[in-house]
């Protein structure tokens, strides 16, 4: 029961504090490596920051991408959440996606 919870409050406590060292929300980005792990950390939904990764290093709208960031790892945490409930885990591993009770293994 605790794995269900502190894996993606662990999770999302790295991306804050990720988001926290790298911009200084006076305009300039503190530390680009951390900017880069934030990314990193909520892919695959960061993949459009990359389109303004150069407004981002000269201090467009850090805010924003703080809102935006912290909404793609709560998303990221909630599927680690969804993944780590009891038996959900060992299903996925054995490709049983569906929710139906039909053994379709040969």
């Amino acid at each position: 029961m605790k794995r269900q919870i502190v894996i993606p409050v662990v999770y999302f406590l790295i991306v804050f504090v990720c988001l926290l060292i790298a911009f200084d929300f006076d305009g300039r980005l503190r530390s680009f490596t951390a900017l880069l792990a934030a990314v990193v950390l909520t892919l695959p939904w960061s993949v459009v920051s990359v389109l303004f990764l150069w407004a981002l290093i000269h201090g467009a709208g850090l805010e924003f991408f703080t809102i935006v960031y912290s909404l793609f790892a709560a998303v990221n945490a909630y599927i680690l959440y969804r993944i780590s409930l009891p038996g959900k885990m060992s299903k996925i591993l054995n490709g049983e996606f569906g929710g139906g009770s039909d053994d379709q293994r040969g």
